[in-house]
Protein backbone atom coordinates (compact mmCIF):
# COMPACT_ATOMS: atom_id res chain seq x y z
CA UNK A 1 0.00 0.00 0.00
CA UNK A 2 1.27 2.96 -1.04
CA UNK A 3 0.43 5.04 1.88
CA UNK A 4 3.10 3.19 4.32
CA UNK A 5 6.18 3.79 1.68
CA UNK A 6 8.40 7.25 2.06
CA UNK A 7 11.02 8.42 -0.60
CA UNK A 8 14.52 6.43 -0.32
CA UNK A 9 12.28 3.04 0.49
CA UNK A 10 13.01 0.45 -2.13
CA UNK A 11 10.39 -1.60 -3.53
CA UNK A 12 10.44 -4.67 -5.83
CA UNK A 13 8.27 -6.48 -8.69
CA UNK A 14 6.38 -9.30 -7.28
CA UNK A 15 6.27 -11.14 -11.34
CA UNK A 16 8.33 -10.17 -14.33
CA UNK A 17 7.39 -6.94 -15.96
CA UNK A 18 7.98 -6.22 -19.37
CA UNK A 19 7.64 -3.47 -21.54
CA UNK A 20 4.17 -4.31 -22.57
CA UNK A 21 2.90 -4.35 -19.17
CA UNK A 22 3.81 -1.05 -18.97
CA UNK A 23 2.61 0.54 -22.03
CA UNK A 24 -1.17 -0.25 -20.45
CA UNK A 25 0.19 1.21 -16.86
CA UNK A 26 -2.01 4.42 -16.55
CA UNK A 27 1.40 7.05 -16.98
CA UNK A 28 2.73 4.75 -19.80
CA UNK A 29 4.05 7.65 -21.22
CA UNK A 30 5.78 8.95 -17.94
CA UNK A 31 7.97 5.52 -17.73
CA UNK A 32 11.02 5.02 -19.12
CA UNK A 33 11.48 2.35 -21.55
CA UNK A 34 12.91 -1.17 -19.66
CA UNK A 35 13.92 -2.82 -22.07
CA UNK A 36 14.37 -6.36 -21.06
CA UNK A 37 11.72 -6.16 -17.91
CA UNK A 38 12.30 -5.88 -14.57
CA UNK A 39 12.83 -9.21 -12.59
CA UNK A 40 11.72 -10.60 -8.77
CA UNK A 41 13.66 -8.84 -6.15
CA UNK A 42 15.30 -6.07 -8.57
CA UNK A 43 15.70 -3.27 -6.17
CA UNK A 44 13.38 -0.09 -7.29
CA UNK A 45 14.28 3.43 -5.00
CA UNK A 46 11.38 5.23 -4.58
CA UNK A 47 12.28 9.27 -5.42
CA UNK A 48 8.74 10.69 -5.53
CA UNK A 49 5.35 10.00 -4.11
CA UNK A 50 2.16 11.35 -4.19
CA UNK A 51 -0.30 10.29 -1.05
CA UNK A 52 -3.19 11.88 -2.03
CA UNK A 53 -6.32 10.00 -2.01
CA UNK A 54 -7.91 9.00 -5.61
CA UNK A 55 -4.39 10.26 -6.84
CA UNK A 56 -2.10 8.22 -5.24
CA UNK A 57 1.34 7.08 -7.29
CA UNK A 58 5.30 6.45 -6.78
CA UNK A 59 7.99 7.13 -9.52
CA UNK A 60 10.67 4.57 -9.12
CA UNK A 61 14.06 4.86 -10.46
CA UNK A 62 15.43 1.93 -12.47
CA UNK A 63 18.71 0.53 -11.12
CA UNK A 64 22.08 0.88 -13.81
CA UNK A 65 20.38 3.32 -15.78
CA UNK A 66 22.36 6.39 -16.92
CA UNK A 67 21.02 9.05 -17.14
CA UNK A 68 18.63 8.03 -14.80
CA UNK A 69 15.27 6.47 -15.61
CA UNK A 70 12.49 6.21 -14.05
CA UNK A 71 8.43 4.33 -13.69
CA UNK A 72 5.74 6.07 -12.85
CA UNK A 73 3.68 3.49 -11.15
CA UNK A 74 -0.17 4.25 -9.92
CA UNK A 75 -1.58 3.20 -7.00
CA UNK A 76 -3.50 -0.11 -8.42
CA UNK A 77 -0.44 -1.32 -10.26
CA UNK A 78 1.80 -0.62 -7.22
CA UNK A 79 -1.02 -3.04 -5.37
CA UNK A 80 -1.18 -5.41 -8.38
CA UNK A 81 2.79 -5.48 -8.81
CA UNK A 82 5.48 -4.34 -6.19
CA UNK A 83 5.83 -4.83 -2.96
CA UNK A 84 7.98 -3.84 -0.16
CA UNK A 85 11.36 -4.53 0.56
Amino acid sequence: MIMTLEIGNTITPLRHINATMVSYWQFAKECADILGGLMPGAELKIVELSKIPGAMWVRVELPGRLPVASLKIAGEEYGNNFRPL
